[in-house]
């Protein structure tokens, strides 16, 4: 405790030890105390999260199928014919791709929440009750800045990663770098990015500016819902944010695998190869509803967190 004091903590709560009187140790204790309480917290979307990547990495084969030549003659049109698929590959091929999901995902959570809190703070304010359309786009408007930025600065080439390993057999970090960059260079790394800059608006402009909204909506009752209840709220609202943003996800996905594509021929050769627009658009939907339970988790966790650390 002594060593944090020393290295900046008294003089970032300077302000605060002068108004409470608090004694240093104490008010590094409740710090202390609330990073464990976070940590706790977040270990159980992260284990989902874990536990529930087979089901990612079928959603990958089955959303790219269209165009995955790796795997050219395979049927992924179902579930079970793609989980036929894994079980023939063995057991530990159905976590191929992992490790970027590791390295990318609960960091990029993280700075998608705290970023969507800095951010609200620059937007107008208006009124709730008088001004609820300009409320709701800016609620709606700092969620989908937030996704834009974290992608940008941090998981969009994770996921790149993550794709080419899971989708095209690429085993290690090493083989899928040189494979994306043998592709396109560094550019590969970002390849998709303007189809995935508006999908991700949509995701995350209604999943955070919804789950404020939502607060908001219940006001003092938010409070006394037991966490079950608003952890349900949470899954709900990221469900809805997924399927307004799937398609432009399932056209960047395409694209990223389709080398050499433009955007117009991933599209129009999907749809004609998948036999419609739905079974295009929305190949692979059924795993990621099966796969997003810890969207709610997170949500509801990050709160609590941020109740814990406010007590």
């Amino acid at each position: 405790l002594q060593f944090l004091y020393f290295i900046g903590i008294k003089r970032k709560m300077s302000a605060k030890l002068d108004a409470t009187a608090v004694p240093a140790e104490l008010v590094v204790m409740k710090y202390a105390r609330a990073a464990g309480h976070f940590a706790a917290l977040q270990s159980v979307p992260f284990t989902f999260k874990l536990m529930a990547y087979p089901m990612e990495r079928i959603r990958l084969l089955m959303q790219t199928q269209h165009t995955n030549k790796t795997f050219e003659g395979s049927n992924f049109n179902s579930l079970g014919r793609t989980i036929s698929h894994m079980k023939n590959e063995g057991y530990l091929a159905a976590w191929r791709g992992a490790s970027p999901t590791i390295v990318r995902w609960l960091p990029s959570q993280y700075i998608v929440l705290f970023l969507k809190d800095h951010l609200s703070g620059h937007f107008p304010v208006y009124n709730k009750d008088k001004q609820y359309g300009m409320y709701f786009a800016g609620k709606v408007g700092s969620g989908a800045a937030t996704g834009v930025i974290n992608a940008l600065v941090w998981a969009y080439p994770l996921d790149v990663m993550r794709q080419q390993m899971a989708t095209k057999n690429s085993g290690t970090w090493g083989k899928a770098a040189k494979d994306v960059y043998s592709q396109g260079g560094l550019r590969g790394f970002y390849r998709g990015f303007m189809m995935d800059a508006p999908g991700l608006m949509i995701f995350r402009g209604v999943q955070l500016g919804g789950w404020d909204l939502m607060k908001d909506y219940y006001g003092e009752e938010w409070g006394k819902m037991n966490r079950v209840s608003r952890f349900a709220h949470g899954q709900v609202i990221s469900l809805f944010g997924s399927l307004f943003a799937y398609p432009w996800d399932t056209v960047r996905r395409n694209l990223m695998s389709a080398t050499g594509s433009t955007y117009s021929e991933v599209y129009r050769s999907g749809v004609a190869t998948a036999g419609g627009f739905r079974n295009f658009f929305y190949a692979g939907f059924s795993a990621r509803v099966l796969s997003s339970v810890v969207n709610g988790a997170l949500l509801e966790g990050f709160d609590e967190w941020k109740r814990t650390k406010d007590a």
